[in-house]
């Protein structure tokens, strides 16, 4: 089984990919997308009913850093505090997963006391490019007996089957998969440094024809 934790759509304000071409593209790469756009889950709905296979997941930009919520069926409100969103993601039966905690270009928790709540560690972000994130936050994760996963963090569709997490086939079910997480290989690509200012640009044009 390959799943790449951390997949966004055009929900997000900094991405442009139509969730049904994510399904279609992660399907053909036999890879199982976690849909975590920021703040909200608007994809899941859509993708329920094309039949596509996928963990539902939200980014949430919480009071120490982004947070990522796997199993969940509502939404977590923006600004919300990192220990209030884990203990409601726990009260959705979900999981609490942690991105790009040491990448000093993005809203990480960094080396904070709080971030030991997390159920998994994302030691490899496909975005992560400097200051050597993802080596801390593999470190981080052994110094804490810690599942670690991969994510892309696809903003765009061409990035997508070559960042995934692989397991032994399990229930895609919070207990299970953690389980097969003691035993996972992580196939790691770096997305181009330069998609930072298309990401940018992303943002700009949903701002300037208000697309979100």
């Amino acid at each position: 089984m390959k799943i790449d934790f951390h997949v966004h759509t055009k929900y997000s304000i900094d991405s442009l990919s139509d969730p049904a071409k994510v399904a279609r593209i992660c399907e053909r790469a036999g890879v199982i997308p976690a849909i975590a756009d920021h703040n909200n889950i608007r994809a899941h709905a859509e993708l329920r009913s094309i039949g596509a296979k996928f963990i539902p997941a939200e980014e949430i930009s919480t009071s120490h850093g982004d947070l990522i919520a796997l199993f969940i069926s509502e939404p977590i409100a923006k600004k919300t505090h990192f220990l209030d969103a884990i203990d409601q993601i726990k009260a959705q039966g979900g999981l609490a997963y942690l991105p790009h905690m040491f990448d000093t270009s993005r809203s990480g928790i960094g080396r904070n006391k709080m971030a030991l709540r997390a159920d998994i560690i994302e030691t490899f972000n496909g975005r992560s490019i400097w200051n050597n994130a993802n080596r801390l936050a593999d470190e981080f994760a052994e110094e804490n007996k810690k599942p670690k996963a991969a994510g892309s963090d696809a903003h765009f569709t061409f990035e997508l089957g070559k960042t995934f997490t692989e397991i032994e086939d399990c229930e895609l079910e919070p207990k299970p998969l953690l389980k097969a997480l003691k035993k996972s290989k992580l196939h790691c690509h770096y997305s181009p440094f330069y998609l930072k200012g298309i990401t940018y640009a992303a943002v700009a044009y949903k701002k300037l024809f208000r697309k979100v």
